[in-house]
C-alpha cells in the first residue's frame, strides 16, 4: 500500500499563501477549524505548516505585527513524503504530527491524516467489518504465517496483524474472523489452532467500528 492511495488531494484541503498577512492567515485558519493547515507559495510550491497557537503567541503574547508574513512561523518544511512513499514511512513520518504533507518535485499534492493512516490500522485489525478475533502465538516464527493460513483454509481472514516481528523465540499474530460462528464452532476452531501447534491468547467477538 503507498500514500498515493491515502492523501488527501489539495482541491480537499484548506491551505494560505507563506505571503499573506499573519491577520489574514489567523482569520482563514479560525473559518477552517483546524490548528495547523499547509502553506504553500504562489505556484503552488510547499513551504510549510502553521499553526494556530504559534499564531495566537505571535499575536497576543509577543506583540507581533499582524500585517507581517507569517513566513517566520511556518514549521515542518523539510517533513514530507511523496506519493509513492510506502504506509510504513507514512506511519514513521507522521508521528506527532496532525498530518503530513504530500509532497512532489517541491508541490504540494495534499495531505495524509492521522485518521487516514488509522483507518488502515482498524482495516488491518478487521475492525472495518467486526468479527471473531483472536490472538495466538508460535514459538515457530518462520514459516509462522503459511502454517497459520493453511490451517485456517477456509475460514474468511477479515484482518491480521503480526506482533513481535523479528523475535527468534515467538511471534503474536492477531486476526480476525468473519462472525456467525457458534461457541461450539469457536472451541473447534480453537482446538484446531492448538492441535496445529499454536497458542491461544485470546477469543473475543469485536463489533464493527466505523
Amino acid at each position: 500500500m503507498f500514500v498515493r492511495d491515502l492523501y488527501l488531494e489539495i482541491h480537499e484541503v484548506t491551505t494560505v499563501r507563506n505571503d499573506q498577512s499573519v491577520a489574514e492567515v489567523y482569520e482563514t485558519i479560525n473559518k477552517s477549524g483546524y490548528r495547523c493547515i499547509p502553506v504553500i507559495d504562489t505556484e503552488g510550491m510547499y513551504k510549510g505548516m502553521i499553526y494556530k497557537v504559534h499564531i495566537m503567541e505571535y499575536l497576543y503574547e509577543n506583540d507581533g505585527d499582524e500585517n507581517a508574513t507569517i513566513d517566520s512561523l511556518l514549521k515542518h518544511k523539510n517533513e514530507t513524503i511523496s506519493k509513492f512513499s510506502p504506509f510504513l514511512k507514512a506511519l514513521i513520518a507522521i508521528k506527532a504530527l496532525p498530518y503530513v504533507c504530500v509532497v512532489q518535485d517541491g508541490k504540494l499534492l495534499g495531505i495524509l491524516t492521522q485518521n487516514r493512516v488509522e483507518s488502515v490500522l482498524k482495516d488491518a485489525f478487521g475492525m472495518t467489518t467486526g468479527g471473531i478475533n483472536i490472538t495466538l502465538s508460535s514459538v515457530e516464527a518462520k514459516g509462522m504465517i503459511e502454517k497459520l493460513t493453511r490451517t485456517l483454509r477456509g475460514e474468511n481472514i477479515e484482518g491480521m496483524f503480526t506482533l513481535d516481528n523479528g523475535s527468534v523465540i515467538a511471534r503474536r499474530v492477531v486476526i480476525t474472523l468473519e462472525d456467525g460462528k457458534t461457541d461450539e464452532e469457536i472451541n473447534v476452531l480453537r482446538d484446531k489452532l492448538i492441535k496445529h501447534g499454536f497458542r491461544i491468547l485470546h477469543i473475543d467477538h469485536i463489533d464493527k467500528v466505523e
